[in-house]
């Protein structure tokens, strides 16, 4: 078998692949009760960024004093821009304080799971990613609890903190450091020639994730979206406007302002424009009950729009790459 042709189609029909996970899932989620593939998401999250790690070496760590600029654009986007704007977008198309409630939880979760996937994907700076992805679930703990109490106009909002840790190290720290040992050992016992020729079938494992895990996410959640499809219409442009909007807005202050070089933007774009939406079910369920449960259908639904959309952006990676003139 030639990996590297696998691998190249996977990633060059990647917008294909992914459209195709969704309508799998969703066909098979309405007729099966497939809820119980939840319970894989993070095993799979694991599978798939494991490998973009092995690319991380101990002398790559240096560079992480570079990563604070991209940070700190990350933070304003993901906990001042995010919720600024949708809140702007909800006080225009939403009429039910629960749904603006659980767009606005939605607005300052960190990054989604797949969010360092997609950096590794395009080529951009996993371990600035990494960095941001820290920082913003480390925070996200004292963020939920004081927004959210403000969004839910005096509701005591209770952290699932547990869940945040969890996240935080089976989605970063553990793969993080194995994929570091990995490479370590890799070229220290074999060379670095050796690395070089898994790398392709690193790069195929983490592709085959990503698809598996939105099948995953959509399987697991198509009796909840399906049921409410008109909802679907109902949040169509809301985040037509929010994802296409800010995905512009950070590629024009990024060329024209920070003047980033390519990997600092896309580590910013995966890891601020791709929101968490497994954790903000799970805070949204946890605090409010039944009627979390009802919330909960809304960001479920965001998914519909968010996965195609990245997976549009990062397939004009090259494209991205030619307007900074340096990768």
């Amino acid at each position: 078998m030639d990996i590297a042709a696998v691998q190249r189609n996977l990633s060059e029909n990647m917008l294909w692949y992914t459209l195709g996970a969704i309508v799998l899932g969703l066909v098979l989620g309405a007729i099966f009760d497939l809820r119980w593939l939840s319970a894989a998401t993070l095993p799979i999250v694991f599978i798939l960024i494991y490998p973009m790690m092995v690319n991380i070496s101990l002398s790559s760590l240096k560079k992480i004093r570079g990563s604070r600029k991209p940070l700190i654009e990350a933070l304003l986007i993901n906990f001042v821009y995010a919720p600024v704007f949708m809140w702007l977008l909800t006080s225009l198309f939403i009429h039910d304080p629960r749904v603006a409630l659980a767009l606005m939880m939605l607005a300052i979760a960190p990054a989604s799971s797949m969010g360092l996937g997609y950096i590794g994907l395009a080529e951009g700076h996993v371990l600035t990613g990494a960095v941001i992805v820290a920082v913003a679930f480390i925070l996200s703990v004292f963020v939920y609890p004081l927004l959210g109490q403000y969004l839910a106009s005096g509701a005591n909002i209770h952290v699932p903190t547990a869940i945040i840790l969890k996240n935080l190290l089976l989605v970063l720290v553990v793969p993080l450091l194995l994929g570091i040992l990995t490479r370590e050992y890799v070229e220290r016992a074999h060379g670095r020639e050796k690395y070089l020729k898994i790398k392709p079938y690193l790069s195929t494992i983490t592709l085959a994730a990503l698809y598996l895990l939105i099948f995953v996410i959509f399987a697991s959640k198509a009796r909840m979206i399906l049921h409410n499809w008109i909802y679907v219409l109902y949040l169509l442009p809301i985040a037509l406007i929010y994802y296409f909007t800010t995905l512009f807005l950070i590629l024009v202050v990024n060329i024209k302002i920070l003047d980033f070089e390519y990997g600092h933007h896309q580590a910013v774009v995966f890891t601020s424009v791709s929101k968490n939406i497994a954790l903000t079910i799970a805070i949204l369920v946890a605090v409010f009950g039944k009627d979390g449960q009802y919330m909960a259908v809304f960001p479920a639904i965001m998914s519909l729009f968010q996965a195609p959309i990245l997976m549009f952006y990062l397939r004009r990676s090259e494209r991205v790459k030619r307007w900074f003139g340096k990768a």
